[in-house]
């Protein structure tokens, strides 16, 4: 009787949808994931991430303004199990205007936020690419705002409850341009009897200034930034730590060749979603990727990837990453 009544809900509510929007659009992503990591470090693991990952479904836009989507994202990772990775649900409300966008619900992040790896590590995206939570956007004629919230475990007997959040913005004059960005990850417990596990917080504060040059020298992309970039980590009852650094990126692209280049230097970085390598404190990335593909849906990097610790040598990575978007 239950599962007869949920069908019943979800017939009528996607006719509802139906007689109520306009024609449906369906939407179909996919992407090719080759990720060779060699570190043979103790600060991240050895690893070769190689899978296809595919977001299917359809939007129901109810005027210029409102629309709900519904559909699947879903990775295999080659030598894996059918459903080893656990696929995710699009199913989300958006309001979009020019100056604000509002997203409630199971949605992609990947053209919503673009994050330093210091805060937020790629494999990430690979394996949970949806935000579960909410997303508000606001732009003006110089600058942004964004706050995000995203659900990552509901407290159960077996999951302890966390939540990862953030808040970052842009503000620009000319060439040059202040970003700052705020997140923070609580990691409480589950509501097992027996867990003794505590509660745990850890966060940070980035404050980059920067400039872009994109049109003011031949090239289709020059953007450099630097700035501080403070962590901190609590595991109740216990104070606060704070963790400090000097963080900075470059970007450059011309046709299909592009650089990458980052360097941290400070105190070992608790993130848990960070990428774990910055918590060696002294760490150099160098990018050499092509874009290959000169259409306007997709996107791809063919890259060979050099990380940089001291007393380690030189660490090597390469990368094969296209998205389809139709």
């Amino acid at each position: 009787m239950v599962r007869r009544f949920i069908a019943y809900i979800g017939l009528v509510f996607f006719a509802s949808l139906y007689s109520t929007a306009q024609t449906p659009e369906f939407y179909l992503g996919f992407d090719q994931i080759l990720d060779n990591r060699e570190y043979f470090t103790p600060y991240a693991k050895h690893q070769t991430i190689f899978g296809a990952r595919i977001n299917a479904g359809a939007s129901f836009s109810l005027d210029s303004v409102h629309s709900v989507h519904a559909g699947i994202n879903y990775m295999y990772e080659f030598g894996g199990e059918l459903l080893g990775v656990e696929p995710q649900i699009d199913l989300y409300y958006r309001y979009k205007t020019e100056n604000l966008q509002i997203y409630f619900g199971s949605f992609p992040r990947r053209d919503l936020m673009n994050y330093p790896l210091f805060l937020l590590t790629d494999s990430l995206d690979y394996y949970r690419p949806n935000i579960e939570g909410a997303s508000i956007r606001y732009s003006w004629d110089w600058g942004t705002v964004h706050g995000w919230v995203d659900w990552t475990g509901r407290a159960s007997e077996d999951t302890r409850e966390s939540i990862l959040a953030g808040i970052d913005a842009t503000f620009r004059a000319g060439l040059f341009y202040f970003s700052p960005t705020l997140t923070r990850y609580h990691l409480a417990r589950s509501e097992a009897a027996d867990d003794h596990n505590h509660i745990r917080d850890d966060g940070a504060i980035m404050l980059l200034a920067g400039i872009d040059l994109s049109d003011r020298i031949p090239l289709d992309l020059f953007n450099f930034a630097s700035g501080l970039a403070t962590t901190y980590e609590r595991t109740m009852p216990s104070d606060y730590l704070l963790f400090n650094g000097w963080f900075s990126q470059l970007d450059m692209k011309r046709s299909i060749f592009g650089i990458k280049g980052i360097y941290y230097l400070g105190d070992s970085s608790p993130l848990l979603y960070g990428e774990p390598l910055y918590s060696s404190g002294n760490y150099g990335r160098l990018d050499f990727f092509v874009d290959p593909f000169k259409n306007p849906r997709i996107s791809s990097k063919f890259g060979w990837n050099l990380h940089f610790l001291p007393g380690e040598g030189i660490l090597h990575s390469q990368q094969i990453l296209i998205h389809i978007s139709l």
